[in-house]
């Protein structure tokens, strides 16, 4: 298994996560480690084009472009992680995880992702 895999794999087992992967800014699928019934495939292209469009509506407010975007539904949250490299860690919160945790390990270790992308 490929090192990438692994490290998908073992934020995908995190008890605060459901799934994760890493997709590029053309919206292709790098690796992933989803649950059934989510196709990383459609995934990957959504999250690309969300990002692109966030990322103008951030400019567009003089915030500048995002570095994590945090989608909150009311079935579940999902964060995105802009890496350096030109690809994007997207990672499935867990319904009854610690969000918080989550988002601050994924924010400190998301850049030693690059080397593997």
């Amino acid at each position: 298994m490929p090192p990438l895999h692994h490290v998908l794999a073992a934020i995908a087992g995190r008890p605060d996560a459901a799934g994760a992967m890493v997709v590029s800014d053309e919206g292709l699928v790098i690796d992933a480690v989803l649950p059934a019934p989510l196709e990383a495939d459609t995934i990957a292209a959504l999250a690309a084009t969300a990002q692109r469009t966030l990322a103008g509506l951030g400019e567009a407010l003089g915030h500048g472009t995002p570095g994590d975007i945090v989608l909150d539904g009311p079935t579940g949250t999902t964060i995105i992680c802009r890496l350096p490299t030109g690809a994007s860690l997207l990672v499935l919160a867990a319904p009854e995880g610690d969000l918080g945790a989550l988002l601050h390990d994924l924010r400190r270790h998301a850049p030693a992702l690059t080397e593997l992308v």
